[in-house]
């Protein structure tokens, strides 16, 4: 099941490999938009199927994966200059590590006959500190108060796990990576300074939002980087926003301070609270939509990310192409040799 990387393979060949399963991190996440989605951490988190698959690869290059999975991910949902991208780098790694360290503490070969820990086991493992460490992140930007879901969220976690072993279980993914053509003939290719010239003016715009406190200022932010992400050809949804603004501040007034505004069930609900709720909530809306701006861009070149992201245009295209439910969906992808 496990996917074999020759040691003495070329960088050029591993880098290609390490990118193809960083775009399959995101073809798994792509396949979870269709499954509905309420709280912000709340996610099934199916792109650790590919890193349950990749016990094989040396550690660094297991580590690579995890960055690349969180940095791709952050870049295709318009999160990567938001603490978003924190939440989802620092979980990515921190679960990586202990997956990969109880793999190979006591699988030792690999075999099923030496297993001590299950792939349920480990996947379970993950899922629980990446839960952990989401919470212990956010709380330096939204308070205690998120602590409050650390209990369902672990809960959830162990569910996720568990779905995500079953497949892991089932499905196989490929020893090495796609064909891609030499010269893309896509036209929405950006040159390198275009790429970083709008990635520039985007984290400049973000620490300016995120260094902002007057809520008329953040009002006006707001509504220009709406306007900004607009223009940029991403679509506008606004019900993530309006999702993010109940769980920000619901995590804020769980922790009161200030003048009492109204009392619901002996629950204070605080002026204090509830205006830094307000800030927060404003912030991470302003700087989500500056972020998807970034998300449309389609940078040339080899690096690991675009060459991550040339292996996803791939992968999702084959997806949509095929016939049937979900998982045909994906399966088809993963038997995709070749990408025009």
């Amino acid at each position: 099941m496990m996917p074999s990387l020759s040691k003495n393979s070329k960088w050029l060949c591993e880098k290609e490999y390490i990118a193809y399963l960083g775009a399959l991190t995101l073809l798994f996440s792509y396949a979870e938009m269709f499954l509905p989605r309420t709280l912000p951490f709340f996610r099934l988190g199916l792109g650790n199927v590919v890193m349950l698959l990749s016990f094989s690869l040396p550690f660094s290059s297991y580590m690579l994966l995890s960055v690349i999975k969180a940095f791709a991910a952050s870049l295709m949902a318009g999160t990567l200059f938001t603490p978003f991208f924190l939440l989802s780098l620092g979980q990515s790694v921190s679960s990586a590590i202990v997956m990969y360290a109880l793999y190979h503490l006591f699988n030792k070969d690999g075999s099923k006959k030496s297993e001590l820990v299950s792939i349920y086991g480990i996947s379970m493992a993950g899922a629980s500190v990446s839960s952990v460490v989401q919470i212990a992140l956010a709380s330096l930007y939204l308070g205690e108060g998120t602590f409050a879901l650390l209990g369902p969220m672990i809960l959830f976690s162990l569910f996720a796990g568990i779905l995500t072993a079953f497949m892991a279980l089932h499905l196989n993914i490929p020893s090495e990576a796609p064909a891609l053509k030499e010269k893309s003939s896509d036209a929405n290719l950006q040159k390198k300074s275009i790429v970083v010239a709008v990635a520039t003016a985007v984290v400049v715009a973000s620490v300016f939002v995120l260094m902002q406190d007057d809520l008329k200022i953040l009002g006006i932010c707001v509504a220009a980087s709406v306007i900004a992400q607009k223009f940029s050809g991403r679509k506008i949804l606004f019900l993530p926003h309006f999702l993010m603004w109940l769980f920000v501040i619901f995590a804020n007034i769980l922790v009161p301070a200030g003048k009492v505004l109204c009392t619901v069930f002996s629950f204070s609900v605080t002026e204090g609270a509830l205006l830094v709720g307000v800030s927060q909530a404003m912030k991470l809306s302003a700087v989500s939509a500056l972020s998807q701006c970034v998300a449309s861009l389609r940078p040339e070149g080899n690096s690991l990310v675009a060459l991550t992201l040339k292996f996803f245009r791939g992968l999702s295209d084959a997806m949509r192409n095929a016939d049937g439910n979900v998982v045909q969906k994906v399966k088809f992808a993963l038997s995709s040799k070749y990408f025009e």
